[in-house]
């Protein structure tokens, strides 16, 4: 386990970090020690270390303002980090840099209780756990540490996440937030083995209620379907829409107030939407396709609280593409403050605006071609795509 940060306050409400990444597993394909009974097809991974050091650097991140971490009602308390990798995982903290401690299974139970402990140190909390590595799932939802395989018993070096949500909803009284970036196909030799279930990081006890005000659940990817990152040691799709989603793509406006929440709902459309613009654009992109699943569950509780509306990623085009180099394209918001214009160039508009309500058209600036107008086109957060059509 490794502490990269705490600056919890005796009976003030925080948020607590949890973030794993598991890339080296010595036992399965690939990897540096004896070779698994059953490695199930599995590999070394480059991303999960990048991943998990990507989504700690943004939480430390101190330019206020600038899409980082804010929530007023539960500030920052506490950042844990693990992480393994072939090398070691450093991150530069405001006391210095710290290398992560390896993710290993004795290391992730001990990481976890820690982060239990903090979380249920106030009845308003806000906890985030993050997992990148390799997952496989049956009925519940399995998660690899980095010595999977070790033994004849390889399942005593996982854990069900699945039980582990529900038995922290019974023992928390805030709001926890799940982020797991790992496949959950279901290798048949799996499903067909019995015993090859590992235990939960804490056992859920169903006569106990389930006492958390909220909990979001957002997985990388739906049942039986895989997860994907681009190759080499690159933040995988689905934290890198994560990240981006929380850098300020995502939010709902406060009634009456000049902020912008930032919760379970808005941000698991943000991720859903980024993460399929994430997609690979070459001929096998459909065979990786990856659409993320949620659960939220409760009141709404913020996970971010900011003081300047989402930005809207643009991609605005034109139809017949050949027409594009012969219009000016724009968007010009209703409130007549800002307008932004591509004149004369055959490519999409790419342009990043706030939310809002915008004109949206395109004219030829030597006036032959229809003026083409779309009125109270609202941009809402994380994207706007649209293809204006300009008819013969």
């Amino acid at each position: 386990m490794t502490v990269l940060l705490n600056t919890t306050i005796a009976g003030q409400a925080g948020t607590h970090v949890l973030a794993i990444g598991v890339g080296k597993y010595p036992h399965l394909l690939n990897g540096t020690a004896k070779l698994a009974t059953d490695p199930m097809g599995l590999e070394q991974l480059e991303s999960p270390p990048v991943s998990a050091k990507a989504l700690i650097d943004w939480f430390l991140s101190p330019v206020a303002g600038a899409g980082v971490f804010e929530n007023p009602d539960a500030p920052l308390a506490s950042i844990e980090g693990l992480a393994s990798a072939e090398q070691p995982v450093v991150i530069a903290t405001p006391g210095g840099p710290i290398a992560l401690a390896e993710a290993t299974q004795d290391a992730i139970q001990q990481a976890f209780e820690d982060w239990l402990d903090r979380l249920k140190s106030h009845p308003d909390n806000v906890g985030i756990f993050y997992f990148c590595g390799h997952g496989v799932m049956v009925s519940d939802h399995y998660l690899l540490s980095q010595e999977f395989g070790h033994s004849a018993q390889p399942w005593t070096k996982a854990f069900n996440v699945s039980l582990t949500v529900r038995a922290v909803e019974r023992e928390i009284q805030g709001s926890v937030f799940f982020f797991i970036d790992a496949c959950r196909n279901i290798p048949r030799a799996l499903a067909m083995t019995l015993g090859a279930q590992p235990p939960p990081l804490l056992p859920a006890d169903l006569g106990a209620d389930v006492s958390r005000k909220h909990v979001t659940v957002i997985h990388a990817t739906g049942e039986g379907q895989l997860a994907f990152a681009p190759l080499g040691p690159t933040v995988s799709r689905f934290t890198s829409a994560l990240i981006c989603a929380l850098s300020g793509y995502c939010g709902t406006k406060d009634p009456g107030q000049q902020t912008w929440t930032v919760d379970g709902d808005n941000l698991s459309v943000a991720v859903r939407t980024l993460l399929a613009q994430n997609e690979p654009d070459h001929a096998d992109a459909g065979n990786n396709k990856q659409v993320s699943e949620q659960l939220i569950t409760g009141p709404v509780v913020p996970l971010m609280r900011r003081a300047f509306a989402p930005k809207v990623k643009v991609r605005l085009d034109l139809a017949p593409s050949q027409r594009r180099a012969l219009y000016e394209m724009y968007l010009e918001s209703s409130k007549g403050n800002n307008r932004v214009a591509q004149t004369l160039l055959d490519q999409v508009f790419k342009v990043e605006l706030p939310r809002g309500i915008y004109e949206v058209g395109a004219l030829d600036p030597a006036g032959i071609l229809p003026h083409l107008l779309h009125v109270d086109e609202e941009l809402a957060p994380p994207m706007y795509l649209f293809t204006m059509k300009s008819q013969p």
